[in-house]
């Protein structure tokens, strides 16, 4: 018989910190249209316009962005190498199957994450990575490191981080109507073939937009000089969309991308060599992840009319057989999650700025084939949920934004309970414009994340159930700081505080699942950086303490948080304009890490390490602007380490450590 159970959380009885926000932001989003009212119709505006005849006022700053020039600049590989210069976010070293990431500590399963708008809520296995994806599709990435606006969507208790796909018009030369992309490249060190072709066209409204990329390899070998078994890569990625925008500004955009990793793997990805008598199988296995989206948008918003809709199927699998032949469960299943939902909102402009309103919707279906059990499982998630956030610029050298969410979960766990549960979520920042370059800046928010999806895969082991008294997840994010922009001089500190309660976590004795101690993330960011018209240097310096019931976060705190420390990272360039010439060079500093908890844990010290990268990137012939040739040295002094948020070494596992020294070799042509 299925058990519903009611718990008052979120709307029922807000903590006071959030209910008094809260009720400040309704306060204000209100007053806003009693103070303003209705503007015009016909003004049509690019961002939200402030007063009769300013300019529309800047967004708030995110903690992190990518842009396509970083992406075609660094052309990254891997999921580690796109975010290799901001320590604040880290990804495990080892094969393609172990990629996730890691914003302030704080695990992947805790941020909203998004590719195009598809949230990617794939908790599939603790010793696989949850987000199969080929960076050479992208065009940007945005973090915001735990405070997160209402529209950034469900979900979001350590931030959220937001990926979105190249279009046609992104890959156009300038003047181009057609076009294609030719990369071939080759790593030395694991003897992978990289190659990825692209179409794209755009005219009369129409946009067509086509890429394939195939990576084949062998297992690399790490700065110890010792073969990384279950590290070759292997995978296929395709992205395709289909837009049309009429000349009134409409624009409708499908799109279609599939990422599959196949190949040999680690029976556990994310480990290294286990000394025991079953530690060194290995499995094919293969990932996938699936995602279609379909949208709507105006490019000529006007004052009352500037809308966004877009709908997703995101599909991510992991299958792995049972190969090894063992009678007892030991990794063999076929996990899937298949997510369906959507957005709808509009944006309003007020004399201050922008109002924008909306809804979200989703359904979340997780099945586990079992090949040691008689019966497979299932649970499903559904949720629905409102929100509204104002983007506002009341002074010159102020700028706002407030907004407030409002959830409904419905979560049909695998034991056939059902749990209802509603919250608000509630957010406030601020930037204030001091004097010269210099700002300030300050958020706090309040998320309600329901109850977390579980590891799907865990279910292969054993039959569990949920607590009755399963409380949904929170947190307190705060992030406040200076930042100094000059004549091409960048300076940023920020402190930073993720308190979350009740997270969710399992009793594997009883095989119960429990809400787990408090998880907290604290620490401060330093950033420096210096952009001249051809060369620009940078420096980023996190220092990241993460606790989990008072003591520091383990490796071994799957779904939780990992260990980080003290990370720095460097990095420069230079343009030989004559030459047609670009070099650059970049480095990973990790300062070792010690603690009673790791010792009393069982793990070792985690190591310091120092990784140093260089790049030159040439346009062989004046004539041919659209070729260019590129070699890069990764890992130049063949450092043998693992990267922080990897798992650590025990008494009976070997980490997987990081690929030695590499040389790629690429060229590129646009025609």
């Amino acid at each position: 018989m299925t058990n519903r159970i009611h718990h008052r959380t979120g709307a029922e009885a807000p903590r006071s910190k959030a209910a008094l926000l809260g009720s400040t932001t309704l306060a204000s989003v209100a007053a806003l249209f009693v103070i303003t009212g209705p503007v015009s119709a016909q003004q049509t505006v690019t961002l939200a316009p402030v007063a009769v005849g300013g300019e529309a006022p800047r967004e708030l700053t995110t903690t992190s962005a990518i842009t396509q020039q970083d992406i075609d600049r660094e052309q990254p590989l891997t999921l580690r190498e796109l975010f290799r210069d901001d320590p604040a976010i880290t990804v495990p070293s080892g094969s393609t199957a172990a990629q996730k990431l890691y914003v302030h500590g704080i695990d992947q399963s805790k941020l909203n994450v998004t590719v195009d708008g598809a949230p990617q809520r794939n908790n599939v296995w603790h010793h696989n990575g949850n987000l199969t994806l080929d960076p050479i599709f992208l065009k940007s990435v945005a973090v915001d490191a735990g405070v997160a606006p209402a529209d950034a969507g469900f979900g979001a208790l350590g931030g959220a981080v937001r990926f979105a796909t190249k279009d046609a018009r992104d890959m156009l030369l300038p003047g181009q109507m057609m076009g294609g992309t030719a990369i071939l490249g080759y790593d030395t060190n694991s003897r992978t073939w990289r190659t990825t072709g692209a179409g794209y066209a755009a005219n009369h409204g129409f946009e067509v937009l086509g890429i394939g990329s195939l990576a084949r390899g062998k297992d690399y070998e790490n700065g110890a000089g010792r073969r990384e078994p279950g590290t070759a890569n292997d995978l296929t990625s395709g992205l395709g969309k289909l837009a049309y925008e009429s000349g009134e500004g409409h624009r409708l955009q499908v799109s279609g991308e599939h990422v599959k990793d196949e190949g040999v793997r680690r029976l556990r990805a994310n480990l290294g060599i286990l000394n025991n008598a079953q530690g060194r199988l290995l499995n094919t296995t293969r990932a996938t992840r699936t995602t279609v989206t379909a949208g709507y948008q105006t490019t000529k918003p006007t004052d009352l009319f500037d809308p966004k809709i877009n709908l997703y199927v995101n599909r991510n699998r992991l299958e792995r057989p049972l190969e090894n032949r063992l009678t007892t469960p030991h990794g063999a299943f076929n996990a899937d999650v298949k997510s369906v939902g959507g957005t709808v909102q509009n944006s309003f402009a007020i004399p201050t700025g922008k109002l924008t309103a909306g809804f979200d919707f989703y359904r979340d279906d997780a099945s586990l084939d079992r090949f040691h059990f008689t019966t497979n499982v299932d649970e499903r998630i559904t949720g629905v949920g409102g929100f509204v956030q104002a983007r506002l610029s009341p002074l010159d050298r102020l700028r706002l934004s407030t907004g407030l969410r409002v959830d409904h979960q419905s979560y049909r766990a695998v034991d056939g309970q059902t749990f209802d549960n509603s919250g608000l979520s509630p957010n406030l920042s601020a930037e204030v414009d001091l004097i010269g370059g210099l700002t300030a800046f300050g958020g706090y928010s309040y998320n309600w994340g329901g109850l977390e999806m579980a590891e799907t895969a865990l279910f292969h082991a054993a039959n569990y159930r949920y607590a009755p008294n399963l409380k949904p997840v929170t947190s307190h994010n705060a992030r406040a700081g200076l930042r100094y922009v000059q004549d091409g001089l960048t300076l940023e500190g920020a402190l930073f505080r993720t308190l979350m309660e009740n997270p969710m976590e399992w009793n594997y004795t009883t095989r119960v699942r429990i809400n787990g101690p408090d998880l907290k993330s604290q620490g401060f960011d330093l950033a420096a950086g210096y952009d001249w018209r051809n060369a620009a240097v940078g420096a980023k310096f996190t220092h990241t303490d993460v606790t989990y019931g008072g003591r520091m976060a383990l490796p071994s705190d799957y779904n939780a948080a990992a260990p980080v420390g003290d990370l720095l990272t460097l990095r420069g360039q230079y343009t030989v304009e004559s030459l047609r010439l670009t070099l650059g060079a970049s480095s990973e500093i990790a300062l070792a890490i010690e603690d009673d908890a790791l010792r009393a844990a069982g793990f070792g010290k985690l190591e310091s390490y120092q990784v140093a990268n260089l790049f030159a990137e040439w346009q062989p012939v004046a004539s041919l602007a659209n070729w260019t040739l590129r070699v890069e040295a990764n890992n130049l002094f063949d450092e043998a380490y693992s990267s922080r948020s990897t798992y650590a070494q025990t008494s009976v596992i070997t980490p997987v450590l990081a690929e030695g020294r590499s040389f790629y070799l690429s060229s590129t042509l646009k025609f």
